[in-house]
């Protein structure tokens, strides 16, 4: 898997309007890993899905529980300081968490076993489920309607 590709996949994502938001939105209410939400609609995109969404979780898990989450919440406990000096550092912790993200789709494409997938957004939804996260299955499936929608997905590979 090229993680290159990934990861600019991942960026122009991101970057479309209303992305963002949504995806911190789902972050904050449900824990959702926007790494790896983003990592199964590129998969999609491809044509494929992980052979396992577990395994990829559990590759993860320790990178993003000791390095991208203590550096998220150091940035947010710097958001409000006044002091200049403490603006810069939050500037360097927040580059230091977009490379940690980065290498967090490295890991992915390192651990992922892809399959063929007829259905481009089949990985999106066995992530974003129920089954996961504490939400209803209808705020699963709006989520993930509105994401394609607002990234511009194609809906076939």
């Amino acid at each position: 898997m090229d993680q290159d590709e990934v990861w600019r996949f991942t960026v122009a994502m991101y970057g479309r309007d209303g992305v963002a938001k949504l995806c911190l939105e789902l972050q904050e209410r449900c824990g959702l890993d926007v790494n790896m939400l983003l990592f199964m609609f590129f998969l999609g995109q491809k044509g494929l899905a992980p052979h396992s969404v577990c395994s990829l979780e559990e590759a993860v898990r320790d990178w993003r529980d000791n390095v991208i989450i203590p550096l998220r919440q150091t940035r947010r406990f710097m958001r409000d300081d006044p002091r200049p000096d403490a603006q810069e550092l939050r500037q360097k912790v927040k580059s230091d968490e977009l490379q940690a993200e980065q290498i967090e789709q490295h890991i992915l494409c390192d651990a992922v076993q892809p399959i063929p997938s007829e259905d481009p957004f089949s990985a999106a939804r066995a992530y974003l489920s129920p089954n996961r996260f504490d939400l209803e299955q209808d705020d699963c499936d709006q989520a993930v309607s509105r994401l394609i929608a607002m990234m511009g997905l194609l809906s076939a590979p």
